[in-house]
């Protein structure tokens, strides 16, 4: 089988996490037969689409963060790559932007009967609304990776709320969420599962704060993420599988059924959820498509679910031919 992987060309270089999950990806593809051909999305859209025909895939695997050089377009690759009238693993166009508008996503969500936090969205040139939850994360609606998340986003007054508001605004990151800070534990739940469900297999890992000062939000911020060797990145590690007991494990599963079908996920996805003092986990956040780096959370998870990375490569292709 010809598999066309097509990544951002533009994350690509010898340092980013995207450099290193299209090698692995590549490896994967050859160690199970097949013959994987890289597929990079540049500036030039238009020799995108000629590279993408010329390869004639049997299935294309969407690694694509971007396009046009633009972060935040990943819907428009995925869109691209649709047009192709060919298989594509992962989660489809529509649903990447109904993902990554976290306001919208969680009308859907709630309406499925999952829990999320309360919360209020507050556009850019919006005042701040009289009632706010409290205390509250202010993070961006429409942004990933917890893009404009710091030690200053959980909020505990009126007053801090607005400055976390302005903040992101005035960083260009677009209309902010105020959301009701879940004090509690943090774990997120792997995902994967053909499209439509049900969900095949369920990961469990859990964020380690233990190590985090006293003064300090319990949350991931953008250096957790990704500035390896702060102080963040180095007293946050995730742990899989995550300790839980039986009820947790079958809440959390209920809410992972629920958004999977509720937000039409495919493939693989990412949910990241808080944990109160009364054991209920509500979603805080769904990633599509998260990284498949060698040492990225999704898989590390995979040995909790008794898979290698290969065997999850094959079930993604398997899945991605009977969409």
């Amino acid at each position: 089988m010809r598999v066309a992987i097509a990544f951002s060309a533009q994350r690509v270089d010898p340092d980013t996490d995207l450099h290193a999950a299209v090698d692995h990806l590549s490896d994967a593809v050859a160690r199970l037969g097949h013959h994987a051909i890289l597929v990079p999305l540049g500036l030039d859209v238009l020799q995108f689409w000629q590279d993408l025909r010329a390869a004639r895939p049997d299935v294309i695997w969407n690694l694509c963060e971007e396009a046009s050089g633009r972060p935040g377009r990943e819907l428009h690759a995925a869109a691209l790559l649709e047009l192709q009238d060919v298989p594509v693993t992962g989660t489809a166009a529509a649903e990447l932007a109904l993902c990554l508008d976290k306001s919208r996503a969680r009308l859907l969500l709630a309406a499925a009967g999952a829990t999320v936090p309360l919360a209020v969205r507050v556009a850019v040139g919006q005042a701040l609304p009289e009632v706010v939850p409290l205390p509250a994360i202010v993070k961006p609606t429409s942004q990933d990776g917890s893009a404009g998340i710091d030690a200053q986003s959980v909020v505990h007054t009126q007053a801090q709320a607005q400055a976390a508001v302005a903040r992101l605004h005035a960083q260009g990151l677009g209309d902010a969420l105020v959301e009701a800070f879940i004090a509690g534990r943090e774990i997120n739940a792997l995902m994967l599962g053909p499209m439509g469900g049900p969900i095949d297999r369920l990961a469990l890992g859990e964020i380690d704060f233990s190590h985090v000062a006293d003064n300090q939000p319990q949350i991931l911020t953008w250096a957790a993420k990704w500035e390896e060797g702060s102080p963040e990145f180095l007293t946050t590690p995730v742990h899989y599988p995550a300790t839980v007991d039986d009820v947790l494990r079958t809440r959390i599963a209920l809410l992972a059924d629920r958004a999977f079908a509720a937000l039409g996920l495919a493939g693989y996805a990412r949910l990241d959820l808080r944990v109160d003092a009364d054991g209920q986990p509500f979603i805080i956040d769904v990633n599509p498509n998260p990284d498949l780096s060698p040492d990225a959370g999704l898989v590390r998870a995979l040995p909790a679910v008794g898979l290698t990375f290969d065997d999850f490569v094959a079930l993604q292709l398997q899945w991605a031919r009977i969409k």
